[in-house]
This record gives structure tokens, sequence and C-alpha cells, in this order.
């Protein structure tokens, strides 16, 4: 309890901590005592903030999740790039991140709504906020590029962040199968630039 007092960012190096190691080796290849050695606190210290595994990993998720919105929003908000290049900048910066990690993290939402999204309430209640909390940014996105002509207004907004969402999660399995970020990369360009592009007119 002393060091807890002592540190007032302990709670936040404990989940810096977990969404490091959950990203890389997964909920069940995680254990207690790894992220205490992490962070070099005593198990007490953990208590003091979470309940227990599956609460610190449900705070994890809302974390990663505050993350990503901060993201999506510091190059949302404000830019005057089309909503095509906008979303493109976006999936491409993030790649690079997959990239420069060695293609072996992905999308913390989807890595562990595969582990434990069934298994776990408590974790796939915070992995369908954070869900619905990128869906409810992303389709605005999609709406402007179907305002302006350059997404395909066929299909509603929605039904197509929908897409995304699954074509990316899907990807990043690939991605991490192949071990080669490109793939990723020309994955997107494609849904992109084609699949959610406006079809051509009939002649």
């Amino acid at each position: 309890m002393a060091n807890t007092q002592r540190n007032p960012n302990l709670r936040q190096e404990l989940l810096d901590a977990g969404m490091k190691l959950l990203s890389e080796q997964g909920y069940h290849g995680t254990g207690l005592k790894e992220i205490l050695e992490r962070v070099q606190v005593p198990k007490g210290s953990f208590y003091h903030y979470f309940s227990s595994k599956e609460a610190f990993t449900a705070e994890i998720i809302t974390d990663y999740t505050e993350t990503l919105l901060a993201l999506m929003d510091q190059h949302v908000e404000g830019t005057e790039s089309s909503a095509r290049e906008t979303i493109r900048h976006l999936y491409r910066m993030m790649v690079s991140e997959f990239e420069r990690r060695g293609c072996i993290r992905g999308c913390l939402l989807g890595n562990l709504a595969a582990e434990i999204g069934a298994s776990s309430e408590r974790c796939q209640h915070a992995l369908q906020q954070g869900y619905r909390a990128w869906r409810q940014r992303f389709i605005p996105l999609v709406e402007k590029g179907q305002r302006n002509g350059e997404f395909r207004d066929d299909i509603p907004a929605g039904a197509l962040a929908d897409i995304y969402w699954n074509h990316w999660e899907g990807g990043i399995l690939r991605m991490k199968l192949e071990g080669q970020a490109d793939i990723l990369r020309q994955d997107l360009d494609w849904l992109l630039d084609c699949l959610m592009a406006p079809a051509p007119p009939n002649i």
C-alpha cells in the first residue's frame, strides 16, 4: 500500500504493461505474476486497483478504446482531406505501427474478442462498448464520403462501417499469419478504392 501512495501513476503503469503483454501474448498467455514483475510491484498493489484479472482486462480494453478514439479524433477533426484519404491515413499509420512491432500485435479488441469474447461477460461488454464507440466515430466519415461521391451510397453508412471493421480484423489475422504488413495495406486499399467506391455508371 505504501508503494501505491508513493506512485500515483501506478494504476496507469499496470494498465500499460498489461496492454502490451495482452497484445503480444493474449489473455491466457499472460499471467498476473508477469505483469507484476514488469512493473516491479507486489500483488497487493495490483489488488488495490483491480479486483481480478478479468476486471483488469476490462479496464485495459476501455483504456485501449479511449486511446484509439483519441487518435482518430486527432487526425479527423478539422482536416481538409477527403473522407477516403483520411481513412487511408488512419489505417496506414496503424499498419505501420504493426509492422514496426513485427506484425505480432494487431488490434487488441479483435484479439481479445476472438480469445475470450464469449467466455467473459465483463470483457465482452467492454469489447462491445469499444466497437460501438469506434463505429460511432467511423460512420460520419463514411457519410461524408457518400455525400462527396467517394463512397457508394447504395449501402447504408453503418453497413459499410461494419464491412470495413470485418475486413480490418480479417486482414490483421492474415498479416499475422504471413508476417507481412503489406498484405493488410493492400487489402484495405482494395476495400477503400474498389469495394467501397461508387459503382461505375452503366454504359
